[in-house]
């Protein structure tokens, strides 16, 4: 009879949790399924919300010709309420596919970054993983330009351009919000991928400087500026290295890199050595009585792609710390770990400390391999 009660109860337990059905679903025809989102400054200190949003291929109808979304704009005074406004027009937002946050010049400028993530990074739909770009110019202009393949969806497209970092060494690693995030809570400066509209296309242009501390943008670095501090940074993976031997261009394509940074602290004085080892290719040599079987000859090609590469991360730390101000390449997180009691102590005045630092560089670049010209070496450390 027990048996007979338990059986009962499990029954009942099971046919109730039955009877709930889907008590999240989600009529996919009412849904707008945002892949992207720009956030630009308007008047009255009011936010503007440009999402792109796809539209559903319900059983095969969509035209073959459809740009397959559309762009749904809405206002507010703040994130919230414009958040809250779509649902006046259109379907309210499902942003659990949700991959770029592209921020307008305006609003990045002017108002703390941090603040206008924070209604986003709290709503569970959101991933922590979804990337946070800038632009020069608003972010509608970038999410409303319409790419030579209608097919294309600018922010897929802008999404998937991160990928390319191992052909182009002038695109920084994606910043998703759950890092910037941390970055704004431990009060550090960094650097995010700036997006823009040029010659009508979408551009990976650089990147945007944010401030630690006011949580805003204060700046832009051209695209070779984001090669040389991918360096520094131990962020290369891939790219190529232009040169010229006696006015002829030769180039230097890199295969694989490492930097190891070292902080030193003598009398209140910070200093930083910078050891880069790079090893690649011999892909453009256009000196006519070049010789790429002479060692001597490889060797001098060395020199000069060092000697550049050198050149280049110089001139682009020393823009940071005597035009900028800040360091957004993270040595402060290499400092602290080597000096913490002294971080403890003046730790806020990185910015200071960093303006003053010495740096030195040791860059090597071997030359593995030059193509049809000879034989192919193993690329290994």
């Amino acid at each position: 009879m027990r048996r007979h009660r338990l059986l009962l109860a499990f029954l009942s337990c099971f046919l109730l949790l039955l009877s709930a059905g889907c008590w999240d679903l989600k009529d996919i025809e009412k849904l707008s399924f945002v892949r992207g989102v720009g956030i630009d400054e308007e008047e009255n200190q009011e936010v503007k919300l440009t999402y792109q949003n796809l539209v559903p291929k319900m059983g095969g109808t969509q035209e073959g010709d459809s740009p397959g979304y559309v762009n749904v704009v809405s206002k507010g005074k703040n994130v919230l309420e414009a958040v809250s406004n779509v649902a006046l027009k259109d379907p309210p937002i499902y942003s659990d596919h949700l991959k770029i946050f592209l921020f307008g010049k305006g609003q990045a400028e002017h108002h703390d970054i941090q603040g206008t993530l924070n209604h986003f990074i709290r709503d569970d739909e959101v991933r922590r993983s979804s990337y946070f770009l800038v632009s020069r110019d608003d972010a509608a202009k970038v999410i409303n330009q319409k790419l030579k393949s209608q097919q294309k969806v600018p922010v897929e497209h802008i999404f998937e351009t991160s990928k390319n970092r191992s052909f182009n060494g002038k695109i920084l690693p994606p910043t998703r919000i759950g890092r910037a995030s941390d970055y704004f809570q431990m009060g550090v400066s960094f650097l995010v991928q700036s997006v823009d509209v040029i010659n009508g296309e979408l551009i990976y242009d650089g990147g945007g400087i944010i401030h630690g501390k006011t949580r805003k943008l204060i700046g832009f670095i051209p695209a070779k500026d984001v090669q040389s501090l991918n360096w520094v940074m131990d962020r290369i993976s891939g790219g190529v290295v232009p040169a010229t031997y006696k006015g002829y261009p030769i180039t230097y394509e890199i295969k694989k890199a490492k930097t190891k940074v070292e902080p030193h602290l003598k009398d209140g004085k910070v200093s930083f050595h910078i050891h880069v080892q790079t090893k690649g290719k011999l892909s453009e040599d256009q000196y006519p009585p070049e010789n790429s079987y002479d060692e001597q000859y490889i060797k001098r090609y060395e020199r000069i792609f060092s000697h550049k590469i050198k050149e280049r991360i110089q001139k682009s730390v020393q823009h940071l710390q005597k035009e900028v101000g800040v360091d957004p390449i993270l040595l402060n997180q290499q400092f602290r770990m080597k000096y913490p009691d002294y971080w403890d102590q003046h730790g806020d005045e990185w910015d200071r400390l960093f303006q003053e630092a010495d740096f030195d560089y040791d860059i090597k670049v071997s030359i593995l391999n030059f193509g049809a010209e000879g034989a192919t070496k193993s690329f290994k450390w």
